[in-house]
């Protein structure tokens, strides 16, 4: 008999089932090694039920994504665009390349393709989507063409973290495209909108930052621009209390480097304003920035406020400033850093009239302070200016003065540079010296363009007549060649019935006819032409050799009339 083969344990699992206490009846604690293996035992188990119910959710989502790109045969472009890795590690033309087409597929995505893109990769991410460079341009296309519930959504989330987030460059923005997008549909995100108004017109120490920050302040821009005419002019009242007037806080706008900015933007509002409230509010601001320019224009910031008005203002308040104002405190303003630039503004938005009222009166009326202006080094830029727009009788008089300062060596080293620039300058219009006679000026202009559009037309559409005469006797040309090989391969032949050599002959004289009339309209017209030489070359050789081609068909018609007369006597 053979030996049976004992049995061993190849496991050790199965030692420890065997020798594992626990099985037994015994009341004994479990020792370590016990609980070791029975937490192994424990977490394996939790570990697959994880890796079930994921199972499940893949398949799950699956099921949902076949549903809405295979059974609805939807494009997945814009899935594919959204899975893009958008990582720090890539570069910025990569990673702008990639937001573009984001927002492209969404423009062309449809309704199913977006709310699974919402809901999948945006819905839960909304705050940190607003604050990154690239993808909160996705949150804007969302709430300028997307549904109105996400566009909620997603202004909802905003506002909810809206003290962090109004500091941040790119969530302003989407903050900005909200107030856009809500002001046009107001009555479909009514509860969001009224969240935004209310934040605006509260008057809290962290608003009032706002309007100095660098940032917050746009929101208060685009609100300016924005709002309807009930809630401007409340943001209109709160705003007034802080640009030139006196207030516990101690804020002014019109001299912050920011805060300008909102003065600029109601400037900049005031013709579009219809309602008296608010334009009157308005008004008053702006008559107060008038009346304290003299201060205003020589601070950093603040003259921006006064070039405003003079780029963009209305003309009753730049009459205002420029008259009132300015031509009475030219010569000092001009001397200053800031003012310098004011000045120049004046003289190219000041009109003619303005402009020859402050020569005769501010720079001329005596050699002192014209001295002052030229040798400066802040005035002698809007000085050359104003040379610029001089008419050629004051350029004369400019020169003089400045060449008697020159020969008493009262010029320095700027009054040098203006010299040299009047003089190189004296016989040249600038642009800038034409801007009163643009619209006297752009008529010529467009009647010389079409004058010279006019001939070029007439004479395409001459070369056209005579290239397609010149064609048209081509065809005639090989018309007549194709009979000449016609009647050549009859002649060869020696059958011909007496019908069809009459149908022949009566062809030749009908193209002989054609030919003489298309010759008398061809020869003038081909005497004007503007074909090149070549053309014309060729052009005379085809008409000698069409000549001597008609004179061959002649003898053939005479040759084909002798046989039809043979013919006929052997018919007899």
């Amino acid at each position: 008999m053979l030996n049976q083969i004992p049995i061993e344990f190849n496991q050790d699992l199965d030692e420890f089932h065997q020798c594992n206490s626990s099985k037994s009846d015994s009341t004994a604690t479990p020792g370590q090694f016990d609980n070791v293996i029975s937490s192994q035992v424990k977490f394996s188990q939790i570990f697959e039920d994880h890796l079930n119910q994921d199972g499940d959710e893949f398949e799950s989502l699956n099921k949902q994504l076949q549903g809405v790109l295979l059974t609805e045969k939807s494009r997945p472009s814009l899935i594919k665009a959204f899975s893009l890795d958008m990582s720090s590690y890539l570069t910025h033309e990569q990673l702008t390349k990639n937001s573009r087409r984001m927002q492209q597929e969404y423009e062309q995505a449809n309704n199913q393709e977006r709310e699974y893109v919402f809901n999948t990769y945006i819905k839960n991410n909304i705050v940190n989507l607003s604050l990154d460079k690239y993808m909160h341009y996705i949150l804007e296309k969302i709430i300028e063409i997307g549904p109105i519930n996400f566009r909620n959504i997603i202004l909802d989330q905003i506002f909810t973290s809206i003290k962090k987030l109004v500091n941040d460059l790119h969530a302003c923005k989407v903050m900005q495209k909200g107030l856009e997008i809500m002001s046009l549909y107001s009555s479909e995100s009514k509860s969001q909108y009224q969240q935004y108004i209310n934040f605006v017109l509260e008057e809290s120490n962290f608003t009032r930052r706002l309007y100095t920050n660098k940032i917050g302040n746009q929101l208060f821009q685009k609100s300016l621009d924005v709002f309807d005419k009930y809630n401007l002019e409340q943001l209109l009242r709160i705003l007034d209390k802080y640009i030139l007037n006196q207030n516990q806080y101690s804020l002014e706008l019109s001299t912050n480097q920011y805060g300008c900015l909102i003065v600029n933007k109601i400037i900049d509002i005031f013709p579009k304003l219809i309602d008296p409230n608010t334009k009157s509010l308005a008004n008053e601001i702006i008559m107060r920035t008038i009346q304290n320019s003299s201060c205003l224009i020589r601070r950093q910031y603040a003259n921006y406020i006064i070039q405003q008005i003079l780029e963009k203002g209305q003309e009753c308040h730049k009459r205002i400033l420029l008259n009132n104002y300015i031509i009475k405190d030219f010569v000092s303003m001009s001397m200053d850093k800031y003012g310098s630039n004011v000045a120049d503004k004046a003289i190219v938005h000041g009109g003619n009239q303005w402009r020859l009222k402050l020569w005769e009166e501010e720079v001329s009326v005596s050699e002192s302070s014209f001295r002052k202006l030229v040798n400066d080094q802040f005035a002698n830029y809007p000085i050359q200016r104003l040379y610029e727009y001089l008419s050629i009788e004051y350029r004369n008089e400019f020169v003089a003065l400045l060449n008697r300062l020159n020969d008493s060596h009262f010029l320095n080293h700027h009054g040098q540079i203006v010299l040299k620039f009047s003089l190189s300058n004296y016989n040249i219009k600038r642009l800038a010296y034409k801007v009163n006679s643009t619209e006297n000026i752009k008529p010529t202009k467009l009647q010389e363009k079409n004058k010279q559009l006019q001939q070029i037309y007439e004479q395409q559409q001459q070369m056209t007549s005579n290239q397609m005469l010149y064609q048209l006797h081509l065809q005639q040309q090989q018309l007549m060649a194709q009979q000449y090989q016609w009647f050549q391969y009859q002649l060869q032949q020696f059958i011909s019935p007496i019908e069809f050599q009459q149908y022949q002959a009566m062809l030749v004289q009908q193209s002989m006819q054609m030919y003489q009339q298309q010759q008398q309209k061809v020869s003038p017209q081909f005497q004007q032409s503007n074909l090149n030489q070549q053309e014309q070359f060729t052009f005379q050789q085809s008409l000698q050799s069409q000549d001597q081609r008609n004179q061959q068909t002649l003898n053939y018609y005479q040759q084909i009339q002798s046989f039809q007369n043979m013919n006929q006597k052997q018919y007899e």
